[in-house]
């Protein structure tokens, strides 16, 4: 018997680990999964085993995923998988990809938990279309979400308070802090897909403003997306390219190596100012904590949640590279305060954002048990 099922637009995502960890740890061979893709471009870079539904979606505007469940042919498909493995509890990643399958939950009486990210509470949530739609998570069993800021837009659109739960991604965290021995070299490290709200072009600004005032800082940049051209040009044109080395998407067990090398992590996150999407709380963040970084980042969204200003790191206003070299250079300059602040980010990461933490309170929310 498969008790538990996630739904989820996609299978392999990098940026995705979070998800897969639902998949594979939330109640371990008795998981079942159904989404849309499972290979490139939407995934492909890692996969699950256990029993997989592919349900695919129209290739449309984020509209379209109303409709991924659009024929009486999908609708039994999707209704005889979970039949056929006993399903009794349903996680739906993603407000947005899940409504359809939340409706039909509601036809075979599985409890349904909504599961929000940063897309569907910043800007889809500015869509007329998706608030009326996420009203119907009124009915819902639960809808769970990964920081404060979050829940409380959620609320404000008129969700009742007690079936909104914050349960932070959780990570892994080892026992003991990772010690850095002290080099000439102090090495910078930004994780995250080049999307706007990301903002990789501000944090090489604020580097390179850094790099002028303390010469032996170096940044590695692992990540790709839309903006990579324009971060080559930047990199480039600003004679950067023996300062920074972009190692493009890499997968987590990589990210980790290298955070390990690191001294200091960075990410400047920011309101895309065209679409309105924004973070919700960044797991690579919660990944450098683990790892007793000192984080230096900006006031976004979930983000002040987890890194405590001036104890585990720094952060500043959106768009700030001034202010946020100079916490670089102070960072940089300082290999006893990397020390402290990366111990104090170690001990918040232990206290608040282990992945065991994550998975009780999950079961707890969902009435799971795995016995």
């Amino acid at each position: 018997m498969y008790p538990f099922a996630v739904i989820a637009r996609q299978i392999g995502a990098r940026s995705e680990t979070f998800i897969r960890r639902h998949m594979e740890d939330i109640l371990p061979s008795k998981t079942v999964v159904v989404t849309s893709y499972v290979s490139e471009p939407f995934g492909g870079h890692w996969s699950v085993d256990c029993p997989i539904l592919q349900v695919r979606e129209p290739l449309q505007h984020n509209r379209g995923l109303k409709d991924v469940i659009r024929t009486s042919a999908t609708q039994f498909a999707v209704q005889s998988f979970l039949k056929k493995h006993k399903v009794q509890v349903i996680l739906g990643e993603f407000l947005h990809y899940s409504c359809s399958f939340f409706k039909l939950s509601q036809q075979l009486r599985i409890p349904f938990f909504a599961h929000a990210h940063g897309k569907d509470v910043s800007e889809l949530l500015r869509d007329p279309y998706w608030q009326r739609e996420y009203l119907h998570y009124k009915q819902a069993a639960g809808v769970i979400t990964v920081s404060q800021a979050s829940r409380a837009r959620l609320l404000e659109l008129g969700l009742e308070p007690d079936k909104v739960h914050v349960i932070p991604c959780g990570v892994d965290v080892p026992d003991e802090p990772f010690k850095r021995s002290e080099n000439e070299i102090i090495r910078c490290l930004a994780v995250g897909r080049m999307v706007p709200k990301k903002a990789p072009i501000l944090l090489l600004e604020a580097f390179r403003r850094a790099v002028q005032e303390c010469p032996n800082l170096r940044l590695d940049y692992i990540g790709t997306g839309e903006m990579l051209p324009a971060v080559r040009q930047f990199i480039q044109g600003l004679d950067l390219v023996d300062k920074v080395t972009l190692h493009g998407g890499l997968p987590s067990e990589v990210v980790q190596q290298y955070m390990r090398k690191a001294d200091i992590f960075l990410q400047h996150s920011i309101i895309d100012p065209d679409s309105g999407d924004e973070e919700g709380l960044p797991v690579s963040i919660l990944e450098s904590m683990a790892c007793a970084l000192p984080v230096v980042s900006t006031k976004h969204a979930g983000i002040p949640e987890a890194v405590s200003d001036q104890k585990t790191g720094f952060l500043v206003s959106e768009g700030d590279c001034f202010n946020m070299a100079q916490k670089i250079v102070l960072l940089g300059q300082d290999a006893d305060l990397r020390s402290k602040m990366g111990f104090a980010s170690w001990q918040r990461a232990k206290e608040l954002f282990t992945w065991e933490r994550e998975r009780n309170s999950l079961l707890q929310v969902m009435g799971l048990t795995t016995h």
